[in-house]
């Protein structure tokens, strides 16, 4: 008997969304901060009585907060009990480059067998769910 019955398969795929977006923010978090080239150079919203941030300072509010969001991810990660599952996250959503076949890349850096990569990988996520507190129920 279950005190709390947990969806586990809606909680998996919630963390899974969480780390792909960790993905997109890390990506985001090391782009370079170029002003732009002119200063007529208008994202197409007609002009009013307030000026528009700058084109730098809305993308290093931007790169702040994609930065805090990877430090509450890295500290989730962090925080699972088992190294094999913080191993695993790291090795399939945070290290190395993007790639056509992430889980196959991640078998690859671990050195595992792919039954034991899917059966820890199944855990893992679950796992997270509860430290990134999307767990569905």
């Amino acid at each position: 008997m279950e005190l709390f019955p947990v969806n586990e398969e809606k909680s998996r795929a919630a963390a899974e969304d969480v780390f792909k977006e960790y993905r997109l923010q890390r990506g985001l978090m090391s782009a370079p901060v170029n002003p732009r080239i002119t200063s007529s150079w208008g994202d197409g919203q007609p002009t009013g009585s307030q000026s528009p941030r700058p084109y730098a300072q809305q993308l290093m509010e931007r790169k702040q907060h994609a930065e805090a969001y990877c430090k509450w991810c890295d500290r989730c990660i962090d925080s699972l009990p088992k190294r094999s599952h913080q191993q695993l996250l790291r090795a399939r959503y945070c290290d190395g480059p993007e790639s056509i076949h992430p889980d196959t890349t991640a078998i690859g850096a671990l050195d595992w067998p792919s039954a034991t990569y899917f059966r820890r990988k199944n855990e893992a996520l679950l796992a997270a769910a509860f430290y990134l507190g999307v767990e569905t129920a």
